[in-house]
Formats: structure tokens, sequence, C-alpha cells
């Protein structure tokens, strides 16, 4: 059950445990917590997914697309000199005399230097230690997640702990999440509420958990629909067929290089 922090002391959490109308708010708050906080973990969840497929096609597919821009430079360009041999003949190989090359210019003044190569990605964990990650993501999660609170001061303080947690996760580092887990949840002080003003702050509560609940679906419903969700999406089902389809990319990729070598070979 997602921990919440007494709002005015013992009196007031009596107060509003025996008033029905305030019971039920409560109730109507907490229910919105934990769908908020189920609803950030698998938008975080699915994130960590793709990430990792990603960091997987780019270990396997990056250096052939590499390749194979290379190519289709390379490729393009001997095009380009065997359309100026036989246009120009030699003048297209004199350095003194040969015409002005518009490609060229092109190429130096709008091609972007390739950007480096992604990182190795690390070695995932195994599956009992991916589970107690999981679990200890999820507790603190439900406990310091920014978004289940209203007060600016308490979310910027949220924000740096989740940031931790976060963190903590993606290294698959059990430890440190336990170790977060020992925080004490932030004491609120202040002087106890009045009735109304409590029915004031719930019902607005409410309705800003709703917003946070409505944004959250949105964002995984678009996620959802991304072409790479949909490429993750395709790859796990080719498994489930006994297909590897990383592999029959990376296949197509070697058959499209072979056929470019060939014609880079045949143009020079």
């Amino acid at each position: 059950m997602f921990r919440r922090r007494s709002s005015g002391g013992l009196g007031e959490a009596l107060r509003r445990s025996r008033d029905p109308e305030l019971a039920e708010l409560d109730a109507q708050v907490s229910q919105r917590q934990e769908r908020a906080a189920e609803l950030e973990l698998d938008l975080f969840e699915m994130r960590a997914e793709l990430a990792s497929f990603q960091a997987e096609m780019a270990r396997r597919i990056g250096p052939l697309q590499s390749r194979l821009s290379d190519l289709h430079k390379e490729v393009s360009q001997a095009r380009h000199r065997a359309e100026r041999r036989a246009q120009w003949g030699a003048r297209a190989e004199s350095e003194d005399d040969a015409p002005p090359d518009v490609f060229a210019q092109y190429e130096r003044t709008w091609r972007k230097p390739p950007e480096g190569m992604p990182k190795e990605p690390k070695r995932a964990p195994d599956a009992a230690t991916k589970s107690q990650i999981k679990a200890e993501y999820r507790a603190l999660a439900k406990r310091f997640h920014p978004d289940l609170t209203g007060d600016p001061e308490e979310k910027k303080w949220r924000e740096k702990v989740m940031a931790e947690v976060n963190q903590a996760y993606a290294d698959g580092d059990v430890e440190a999440l336990r170790k977060l887990a020992s925080r004490v949840d932030r004491p609120e002080s202040g002087p106890e509420k009045s009735r109304e003003q409590i029915l004031v702050e719930l019902r607005r509560e409410i309705k800003r958990l709703d917003g946070v609940i409505a944004q959250l679906q949105a964002e995984i419903g678009r996620l959802t629909r991304s072409s790479e969700v949909k490429l993750m999406l395709d790859a796990s089902i080719a498994r489930r067929e006994g297909r590897e389809l990383l592999a029959e990319m990376a296949a197509d990729f070697r058959r499209e290089i072979v056929e470019l070598e060939l014609e880079l070979a045949e143009l020079q």
C-alpha cells in the first residue's frame, strides 16, 4: 500500500478516519496515487526495455548500418565521377582544367561528420536479481515519486531522491536501492487544518492526480505506437516463432553491402 504522510498530527488523522466524507476522499486520493505510481513504473520499465533493445540493436546492427552508409556515399561519389568522366573526358581528372564539381562542394558544405559508435551495453542481471531490483524500485517509486505530491517544495525534494532511485535501477544496483529504502519519508509540519480546508485540499488533489494519470496514459500510448517499440515487439514475436529478427536484419544489410561493394569495384 502507498505510504502517505499525516497532514496535521494525530488529532487530525483521528478526525479524518471518523468522518465518512473525509475517509471517502482519502480513499480516492490513495487509489489515484496507487494508479499513478503503477503507470509511472510501467512507463519507466517500457523506456528501460526499449533502451536495452536499442543498445543491442546498435551493437549488432550499428556497425553494418555505418558501413552501409559509408558505401552509399562512396558509390554515389563513384557514380558522380563516372558521369563527369563521361561528360568531360580527360578534363574531369585534370587538376588545372577540371570543371567545377557542384556535388563535391555540396558534400563539403552540408554533410555532417559521422557520430561515434555507441558504447557496449552493460551485462543484464539474472532473473532473480532483476525481480529484486523491480520490487525495490516499485516500493521506492510509490514513496518518493515527485508526481505523487502537489507541494512544489516537496516535489523538488522528491525529484532529487527519485533521480538516485532511477540511477540505481538503471545500474541494476540492488544494494543502492535498499539503502535508499532506509530513508525516512520527509516529515510535514504545520498547524492542524479545519475540516473545510482538508475537504478542499483532498478534492484539489483528486483533480490533480486525475490529470497526472491522463498524461501518463497518453505518454504510454504514444510510446506504444512509436516505430521503435513496434520493432521491439516484432523482435519479441519473432523470437517466440523461433526466428531472430535482428539476425535477419543483419543478413539483409550484409547482402546489400556486398552488392554495393561489387558496384563500387566496377565503378572504380
